[in-house]
C-alpha cells in the first residue's frame, strides 16, 4: 500500500495569464488512508487523510507536450513518490 502519492490540482491565477495551470504535490498519507486505498480530497496539510505535504510545485502551466512545466512536475513528482515509497518499505 503506498504511504506516498502524487496528487494534482487547478491551480488558481489571475485573468492576466492566458491559458492553464495546476498544482503538482507529494503527499504523506495517514495509517487509515494508506491501509483503506483513500484518497484525500485537498492537497492541504488540513485535509483529512493528509500526514504532510513532502513536496508541492507552484502554479505550473498545462502545455500540450511532454516538455510543459507540468508534465516535467508530475515526472519528478512520481520519480520522488517512489522513492519515498520504495525507503519506507
Amino acid at each position: 500500500m503506498p504511504r506516498f502519492i502524487v496528487m494534482t490540482s487547478s491551480a488558481k491565477m489571475p485573468m492576466s495569464c492566458k491559458g492553464r495551470y495546476g498544482n503538482v504535490a507529494v503527499v504523506e498519507l495517514t495509517e487509515e488512508y494508506a491501509a483503506a486505498n483513500k484518497v484525500p480530497l485537498l492537497i492541504s496539510e488540513r485535509a483529512r487523510g493528509v500526514a504532510r505535504i513532502v513536496w508541492h510545485s507552484g502554479p505550473c502551466n498545462i502545455g500540450s507536450t511532454d516538455r510543459c512545466a507540468f508534465a516535467r512536475a508530475m515526472i519528478d513528482a512520481k520519480h520522488d513518490a517512489e522513492k519515498l515509497n520504495a525507503a519506507s518499505s
